[in-house]
């Protein structure tokens, strides 16, 4: 499971990405003494930067799309950002709405 951006009532938006491997969740849960914990993920390319309020969908196993937002107080609705999963990569397009 990933989890981009957010808001935190000191900081504002926030703009990094962090994982769990949910197998290792359920083999826990299942009595398999084994580490689970939330990572940062490290990635390259222009990311979305300090994002809350956005929506995001699966688009294929390896990509995820992210779109709209609040960027402060400002919208973020004609930035639509793909993170490749394989790679650490984001790519991003604008489009018209």
């Amino acid at each position: 499971m990933y989890i981009h951006g957010g808001r935190d009532l000191k900081e504002g938006a926030l703009p990094s990405i962090w994982r769990v491997n949910l197998t290792a969740l359920q083999q826990l849960h299942k009595g398999v003494q084994k580490a689970v914990c939330w990572e940062q993920v490290t990635t390259n390319g222009r990311d979305m930067g300090r994002i809350s309020h956005h929506k995001c969908a699966m688009v294929s196993s390896k990509e995820v799309v992210f779109f709209g937002g609040l960027r402060g107080d400002t919208s973020n609705n004609n930035q639509l950002s793909i993170l490749n999963l394989v790679s650490g990569t984001w790519s991003s397009l604008n489009t018209k709405i």
